[in-house]
């Protein structure tokens, strides 16, 4: 894999897990739960889950296109069609490591909902600069 193939896949990515990483730190202000000793590692930990599960689905559904197929179309459908699989499965994930007795529906709706968006949205902003570089 050439370099110009690699450069738009990492960036992908690296915004793929900041915008997951956005979420649950918004989560955690949201509901204090911060480590307030450690709040790196407590941001990473409690993300974890669903960084993993992004990290395993994400590739599988084709998230990452050689930068000569970047589209915002196949950014955002791929990038959904990934949320929609990895978001259960690190709901799942998370129940299990943290040994919850379940997945509260509303958490479960809202996992889906605004990490998914957080994630479209990234995905948007980066299709249209890449389009519009691609064009120069």
């Amino acid at each position: 894999m050439n370099k110009t193939n690699t450069l738009p896949r990492l960036i992908l990515l690296a915004g793929d897990l900041i915008a997951i990483l956005l979420f649950v730190f918004i989560g955690q202000q949201d509901h204090a739960t911060t480590d307030v000793n450690n709040p790196i590692l407590g941001l990473l930990r409690a993300a974890f889950p669903f960084l993993i599960t992004w990290l395993i689905v994400a590739p599988l559904v084709g998230a990452y296109p050689a930068a000569e197929n970047i589209t915002l179309r196949r950014l955002l459908l791929r990038g959904l069609n990934g949320w929609l699989i990895a978001a259960p499965l690190g709901l799942l994930l998370r129940a299990f490591l943290f040994e919850r007795g379940g997945i509260p529906a509303i958490f479960m709706l809202l996992t889906l909902v605004v990490a998914g968006a957080f994630i479209l949205v990234w995905r948007l902003v980066f299709g249209f600069i890449w389009q519009r570089r691609s064009k120069t």
